[in-house]
């Protein structure tokens, strides 16, 4: 008879998300995930694999929480600009947590691990493509309603946008205040006219 599983897995990478993103990858011991989920190495690694894998299930469960609720409020009626500076709120906000101003787990990820990593580097590129998708089709509909000049290259721009928002963890995590965040925001959305 298999023996019922002593913890919780989503529970367990919610809290391996949160070791990772405050310390990063390699400042993060297999000792500092136990202690911060409470499950043993034998536990995670039965379900995750390896630290590694564990760093990527992470990085995936990042995308499901955080940026699905920035990619929500991006998606709220109202201008175009609304819109980009609610999501970049929403952002800020996220990347404040427990630990303190941790910045933007891909961020992160794109500076520490996934110049080495093939898998690390497909996860932050999946995300900065699913973060410039979404707001190219909040700039489409925004160029298709007049809101914004026909000519508008909104790719570029929402390239240009996907980059902001990754900008804003770096800074937030080098310590940067609010009011400093909010006139780096106000100069980006200058962009639309």
């Amino acid at each position: 008879m298999a023996r019922p599983r002593e913890f919780d897995p989503r529970e367990a990478l919610d809290k391996a998300m949160l070791q990772f993103w405050a310390a990063g990858y390699h400042d993060t011991s297999i000792r500092d995930l136990t202690a911060r989920t409470g499950v043993n190495q034998y536990g995670l690694y039965s379900q995750f694999e390896s630290k590694r894998g564990l760093y990527l299930a992470a990085l995936d469960r990042y995308r499901d929480t955080v940026t699905r609720a920035v990619l929500a409020r991006l998606r709220q009626a109202g201008p175009v600009a609304d819109a980009l500076s609610g999501a970049f709120a929403v952002l800020i906000a996220r990347m404040r947590t427990e630990d303190g101003a941790v910045g933007c787990m891909m961020a992160n990820a794109a500076l520490e691990v996934a110049p080495q990593d093939e898998g690390a580097a497909a996860k932050v590129d999946a995300h900065m493509t699913l973060l410039r998708e979404a707001i190219g089709a909040r700039l489409d509909a925004a160029r298709t309603a007049g809101d914004l000049a026909s000519e508008t290259d909104t790719g570029q721009l929402a390239e240009f946008f996907a980059t902001t928002a990754y900008s804003l963890g770096f800074l937030l995590r080098a310590g940067r205040d609010d009011a400093y965040l909010q006139r780096h925001i106000t100069t980006a959305l200058a962009v639309l006219g």
